[in-house]
């Protein structure tokens, strides 16, 4: 029997966390993802990417508790714990890198967050780092001051207080650009590590591993070239941004004939970009919005996840 609900999870760091330099990494372990594996081979049909596509194309079923693992990032971890693993057990993973990080090193804003948040026990810290930095450019960039920054954005949810979400969000939309990736790299250097290349190389896949991958079954899509708010940028930014991911696909040899996969990073879209997704014959669109998928009635272009927290781990 066939069934139209799909359970797409969606994972980002999967490591050995005790043994990192960054124990702190809101990450799960490589025990837990086995455990997860085994949990979802018991109760569910793992599905490819082209099986969701034939469906959505040309309604052919999908078997009944089907699933779809996702990777976010393009991080070495995937290649190193995720891939054997999946590769053994003769499932398909999807993988969504952004290009830049894996074309040329560049540490992505995400992740530079991460780390600092990682690196620092005390997050209050952090609050009064950056709130220290805003006088600097409070001027030459027209900021609001700390306490109305905070009252918009220090906001807990369902998986970090306020203080951790408040930093994130500083760093990642609520600054302008330029003042947010001048902070983030202070803070980065005064808690992480002053190479961030060197770091980027430690922390990302490589092309010829995403080839291997590729090969053995894997699903690579696009996540983007340079993992921004896809939902801020201009039509003509969001265009640049799907094109250069598609060449950089085209590199790795996606299959992007059959249909290709848009993973929005951070989940955001607008109509704009769902209009240039459907120019360019994208398939289906990932967002972070914690649910089940229904593949008769949610839009293709905004289809939900579950986070990997969602899952049991033992």
């Amino acid at each position: 029997m066939s069934d139209a609900n799909l359970m797409i999870v969606m994972y980002h760091y999967v490591r050995e966390l005790e043994q990192t330099r960054y124990p702190g990494i809101k990450g799960i372990r490589v025990s837990e993802f086995k455990a997860q594996l085994a949990y979802i081979r018991r109760n569910y049909q793992p599905v490819t990417v082209l099986d969701v596509v034939h469906n959505l194309r040309c309604g052919e079923p999908l078997p009944r508790n089907a699933a779809l693992l996702t990777f976010d990032d393009g991080y070495l971890d995937h290649y190193t714990y995720v891939f054997p693993l999946l590769h053994e057990a003769g499932i398909q993973g999807a993988f969504f890198p952004p290009a830049d990080p894996i074309r040329h090193g560049k540490l992505l804003d995400v992740n530079r967050i991460h780390f600092i948040l990682a690196s620092v026990e005390n997050r209050w810290t952090l609050v009064d780092e950056l709130n220290r930095s805003l006088s600097n450019y409070s001027r030459t960039h027209g900021l609001k001051t700390a306490s109305e920054y905070w009252d918009e954005w220090g906001r807990a949810d369902r998986f970090d207080p306020a203080e951790v979400i408040y930093v994130k969000r500083m760093l990642q939309v609520a600054l302008p650009e330029a003042v947010r990736a001048e902070i983030a790299a202070l803070l980065f250097r005064k808690f992480v590590s002053g190479d961030e290349q060197a770091f980027a190389r430690e922390l990302y896949m490589d092309m010829d591993q995403l080839r291997v991958m590729q090969r053995c079954g894997m699903y690579i899509g696009s996540h983007g070239v340079t993992h921004r708010w896809l939902d801020s940028l201009p039509p003509e930014i969001q265009r640049e941004e799907i094109e250069g991911s598609l060449a950089f696909l085209r590199e790795i040899g996606s299959p992007l004939d059959k249909g290709w996969v848009m993973c929005y990073p951070y989940g955001a879209s607008d109509e704009s970009l769902h209009g240039q997704l459907k120019e360019y014959r994208c398939a289906f669109g990932l967002t972070t919005e914690c649910a089940m998928a229904n593949l008769k009635t949610n839009d293709p272009l905004l289809l939900p996840r579950l986070d990997t927290n969602d899952l049991p781990k033992q």
